[in-house]
């Protein structure tokens, strides 16, 4: 097991080096399209699987085909993540949608509808 403050480090690693990959190394035209943002990523107790909450602007249809590339090209972003992390075993990746900015934005439209 892995304490906690190395479980911290290595998902910020994780992050930082995904949100990096994303941006300037991959060539799938869905991800392309939707500029996935790596929003946090947990780590299990063991370090042996990673979630990667990520956030995409758009419509339902635009974050779902994000998030099915994101499936379909986690092998490549886990190799990837090998030639960059020194860690025995780099954790298997899942990706889920982070709608956390969404529901923020429609609190603040509800509270300046209040307002008004």
């Amino acid at each position: 097991m892995k304490s906690e403050k190395t479980r911290r480090r290595l998902a910020a690693e994780i992050q930082r080096l995904l949100a990096e990959i994303l941006e300037f190394e991959v060539k799938d035209p869905a991800l392309r399209a939707a500029a996935p943002t790596v929003m946090e990523v947990i780590l299990t107790p063991d370090a042996q699987r990673a979630t990667v909450y990520v956030y995409v602007e758009g419509e339902p249809e635009t974050r779902q085909a994000a998030l099915m590339a994101l499936d379909h090209d986690k092998g490549y972003l886990r190799t990837q993540l090998a030639h960059r992390l020194h860690v025995r075993r780099v954790p298997e990746l899942s990706f889920q949608l982070d709608d956390t900015l969404d529901r923020a934005l429609r609190l603040e439209e509800l509270f300046d509808e209040d307002s008004e």
